[in-house]
């Protein structure tokens, strides 16, 4: 029987991470993750184009939603296999589909919505984590008698990694999502061994990232909102990974004097329990991180953070009057307690709001970064006095430069083909032709379904 190698998800588009790859019977499903691109909430979607009773084992690269967030729906669905991810990652995870269950049984209300093939609650959740193993990084797994595994640091998020995967005839890497370098707090991706074949992310495929100095960059933006101007910085953020680095840089800025002394809310409980798991894994960390956390005794704790966990925060926050940062969620303005906070903002000319992640097409973040000159709330319509400005600085995705750096370990020779996943396909297409310039001729950039085979790395139907 052919060696194959299937893709399922993260096609020509950004989310939705799932790959199955078949090695003699032997089937191994690589990351698990939400299709947050096509989803239609008034569909009744089969998130699987496979019988997971079939599915012998599954690999996850790292925590974040696409790419682990059908793994209450595949044991719901008969996956009896064991779930291999590093121990942060595993602590990052079970946060994250709980607060997706949570989420889920909000949308389901007096509806019977449990009825849906995608949905799953916290009882569903609770049960796949018995499945979970987590391992160390570099620790050499074995799978049966043809195929062994190992973990490498990839960065990106805490606990992230690559997937080096060793069959008795070839060695397969599988990139997740690639870090960048010199990211506060992580550690920089770690080169990845000579392969065969390499399925490589593709979301920074044709952009490099312009702001370089996240301390200098917030330092400004900071003076600029709350001291020049005695108004209110709002800063939409993703719970795990982007709020945790915000509030080390504040930190760190705050020990060197360069904070001003205002007050800083965080309203987000999946945050602050993210925040912790970080603090919990401080070994996971660079060694400048490392270094300030014998030196202060907390990456993240600092005078005048205040978490708030009351629901109504904005409102609580609407009467202080004081120049103040506000971290909130979600970072794209998707709902959740960071519209309620803009809302309430938007007209007011001392307010600065600021984007520090990717805002997806149609999200009120999207809008507002395009110049969106109004926006209706309920029957009134709000203008954007609001300053709106947005930074690629903390962003944990590598760009261009750093997805080039991760073949540069590659024998070309050796290399049999390449594949291209996760990113837009213009995205993908201006990836392959810099491969292309640089020696490397076989890329193919799948289409959702499709099959290769290993040993010829040739389509087939």
């Amino acid at each position: 029987m052919n060696n194959t190698l299937q893709f399922l998800g993260a096609t020509q588009q950004v989310t939705g991470s799932k790959f199955l790859l078949e090695y003699h019977d032997f089937r191994i499903l690589i990351d698990c993750g939400i299709d947050m691109e096509t989803r239609d909430e008034d569909e009744h979607p089969n998130p699987f184009d496979f019988d997971p009773k079939t599915i012998d084992v599954l690999l996850l690269t790292h925590a974040h939603i696409d790419h682990s967030g059908l793994i209450p729906l595949i044991v719901k669905e008969g996956f009896e296999g064991m779930i291999y991810c590093t121990y942060a990652t595993y602590h990052l995870t079970r946060l994250l589909l709980f607060d997706a269950a949570r989420i889920n049984m909000k949308k389901a209300g007096g509806r019977k919505r449990k009825t849906r093939p995608d949905f799953y609650g916290p009882r569903e959740v609770q049960l796949c984590l018995d499945y979970f193993q987590p391992i160390d990084f570099e620790q050499k797994t074995v799978l049966n008698d043809q195929v062994s595994f190992y973990f490498r640091t990839a960065g990106h998020l805490l606990g992230a990694a690559h997937i080096i995967l060793e069959t008795s005839e070839h060695t397969i890497v599988f990139s997740g999502d690639i870090g960048r370098s010199n990211y506060p707090l992580l550690q920089d991706p770690k080169p990845i061994p000579a392969a065969d074949y390499v399925i490589c992310e593709t979301t920074y495929g044709m952009r490099s990232h312009k702001d370089k100095d996240p301390e200098k960059i917030l330092s400004t933006i900071i003076h600029d909102s709350c001291v020049d101007i005695p108004g209110r910085l709002i800063i939409p953020s993703f719970s795990v990974g982007r709020t945790q680095t915000l509030l080390y840089i504040l930190h760190r800025l705050q020990a060197t004097g360069k904070l001003p002394p205002i007050r800083i809310f965080t309203d987000s409980p999946l945050a602050r329990k993210s925040t912790q798991v970080y603090q919990d894994f401080v070994e996971y960390m660079n060694g400048e991180a490392g270094d300030f956390q014998q030196q202060h005794g907390s990456l993240f704790g600092f005078d005048n953070l205040i978490y708030l966990s009351d629901m109504n925060s904005a409102e609580e926050i609407d009467n202080y009057h004081e120049p103040c940062i506000v971290i909130t969620s979600s970072g794209m303005v998707k709902g959740g307690k960071s519209e309620d906070h803009i809302l309430r903002n938007l007209e007011n000319s001392y307010c600065t709001i600021l984007f520090i992640g990717y805002c997806a097409e149609g999200t009120l973040g999207r809008r507002l970064i395009d110049g969106l000159k109004t926006v209706r709330s309920l029957e009134e319509e709000l203008r954007v006095n609001a300053r709106i400005i947005s930074t690629d600085v903390l962003s944990g995705h590598g760009d261009y430069n750093d997805l080039l750096d991760f073949f540069r370990t590659q024998d070309k020779d050796r290399l049999k083909a390449v594949f291209l996943v996760h990113g837009e396909a213009e995205s993908m297409e201006n990836f392959k032709q810099s491969l292309h310039h640089h020696g490397i001729t076989d890329v193919t950039i799948p289409i959702h379904g499709e099959s290769f085979t290993l040993k010829e790395a040739e389509k087939f139907v």
